[in-house]
């Protein structure tokens, strides 16, 4: 167990940054480095978490606290100071995962700004169980000569151990601590933001309780494979813009079912009222009777029955994995993929993303409600820059899927490639056999390179519709997509 420094860590919390390290290998290496500096840096970590996990740290009497801690009262009366420091500890108070990358992220920054020492620093505490050892060792009989020269020798020790942390403390400024806090901040910010987008980009959009449910160390699991993966990151965090957009115009749709006339009942909702008691209020004589009738709720008016529509089938996405589409192209058209999955969810729909080169490479099956983000990732991290392109093996994988719905309708492929293939117009045809038997759409989106007529050719007798993109940063040439 680390000694404490300049705060009392609880139990429950020291369980918390004890299961955030051993989970975190960032972490473990930030520890690392900080241990090279100064021998008790893994403590300072357990206190940086305690301050931004609990809402109400514990901090030790003065007398408690040990001279050579100095530069950790120094470093957390720098904490205290900075107003930006106690507005991001509110933000993460009472959540293990949120507190830890904020450690994470303040730690490193105080590790690089701790200057090397000029000798290694000891701990003068080991110095004082020695000391306390030799005299319980007494049991209270009088030391002698050679016990008093070594317990001299030890204090004289102590003293110098002391003050050689007290000068490595004093040789910091405020000014370097205060700097190092504000770029530790800063970085866990953005740390938060890139998790917070990619959790939403990859459990579907923008519902929390998707990371709410995710463990600890789901979350730990999903931020490292992020963290080495500047790929990955790209990916989800254009996603969350595309999510953004989808969302927007699902909300803009109004889907209503059908409202039918079945027979005549009695009520006062004036909005289904038969004309024959409409009428009763143009004749003042008859206002009476209809009030009466309104109280009573016996006004003659239509029986109405909804029937809502009927669930739709699944969207499917075929992502062309082949060499060509390695660079801006893989990262857009997953970005887009992610996007499609998050209206899955939303409309509460099975979603099948599809991998293909010259065949089927890879299928995974999401069921419509929010998935586990690893396993998203599990889904878009690999390319398998494949060296051909057979679009009748990516929508023939595609049709199965929509026939393990066939009781849904309206399901929609969605098509994304910048390769050119010509399948036979035997399976052409099969395939508008097909879109009219089980009654789906097929969506296009080609990723112009150069001439792209005969490509564009094949994707049209394939697709209801298509989209060309000739720019990726542009959202609105896709928006047609957005409208499933």
């Amino acid at each position: 167990m680390p000694s404490l420094l300049v705060y009392a860590v609880p139990k429950w919390t020291e369980i918390c940054a004890r299961d955030f390290k051993e989970g975190s290998e960032r972490l473990c290496e930030v520890i690392i480095e900080g241990e090279t500096k100064i021998y008790n840096f893994d403590a300072f970590t357990d206190e940086t978490y305690h301050r931004l996990y609990d809402r109400q740290p514990n901090r030790l009497a003065d007398s408690d606290i040990k001279p050579e801690n100095k530069i950790w009262i120094a470093i957390h009366q720098q904490m205290t100071e900075l107003e930006s420091f106690q507005q991001f500890s509110n933000r993460l108070n009472g959540d293990e995962f949120l507190a830890g990358i904020g450690t994470t992220a303040i730690c490193k920054a105080i590790a690089e700004m701790l200057p090397e020492p000029d000798r290694r620093l000891e701990d003068p505490e080991l110095i004082r169980k020695q000391i306390r050892g030799i005299f319980e060792m007494l049991a209270g009989q009088p030391p002698t000569t050679e016990l008093m020269q070594m317990v001299q020798g030890l204090k004289q020790k102590g003293i110098a151990t002391r003050k050689a942390c007290e000068d490595y403390a004093d040789s910091i400024t405020e000014t370097k601590i205060g700097a190092a806090l504000i770029i530790g901040i800063a970085r866990a910010e953005a740390d938060l933001e890139i998790m917070e987008e990619s959790l939403a980009a990859l459990g579907g959009g923008g519902d929390r309780t998707t990371e709410e449910k995710l463990k600890v160390a789901d979350k730990l699991q999903l931020a490292q494979r992020l963290q080495g993966a500047p790929k990955l990151q790209a990916i989800a965090q254009l996603a969350g813009k595309k999510i953004a957009i989808a969302a927007k115009m699902q909300r803009s749709k109004v889907i209503e079912g059908r409202t039918e006339i079945v027979g005549v009942t009695t009520g006062n909702d004036l909005t289904r009222l038969l004309p024959c008691e409409l009428v009763k209020l143009t004749i003042p004589a008859l206002f009476p009777v209809f009030a009466q009738g309104f109280i009573e709720r016996s006004l003659l008016q239509r029986e109405l029955i909804s029937r809502e529509p009927l669930a739709k089938g699944p969207i499917v996405i075929c992502l062309d994995s082949s060499g060509s589409m390695e660079g801006s192209a893989e990262i857009w058209s997953k970005a887009v993929a992610l996007a499609l999955l998050s209206i899955a969810v939303m409309q509460k729909r099975h979603c099948r993303i599809l991998h293909f080169t010259g065949r089927v490479e890879r299928i995974d099956d999401f069921a419509g409600t929010a998935p586990d983000p690893n396993r998203v990732l599990d889904c878009i991290e690999k390319f398998y820059n494949g060296d051909d392109t057979s679009f009748t093996a990516a929508l023939t994988g595609a049709l199965e899927s929509i026939k393990q719905h066939e009781k849904s309708r309206e399901a929609d492929v969605v098509l994304i490639t910048d390769g050119l293939d010509i399948p036979s117009q035997d399976f052409i045809e099969q395939w508008q056999q097909a879109k009219k038997k089980y009654e789906f759409s097929c969506y296009g989106i080609l990723i112009a390179d150069g001439n792209q007529d005969s490509a564009e050719a094949t994707i049209g007798d394939l697709c209801d519709r298509y989209t060309t993109i000739d720019n990726l940063n542009k959202d609105s040439e896709i928006d047609i997509l957005f409208t499933i």
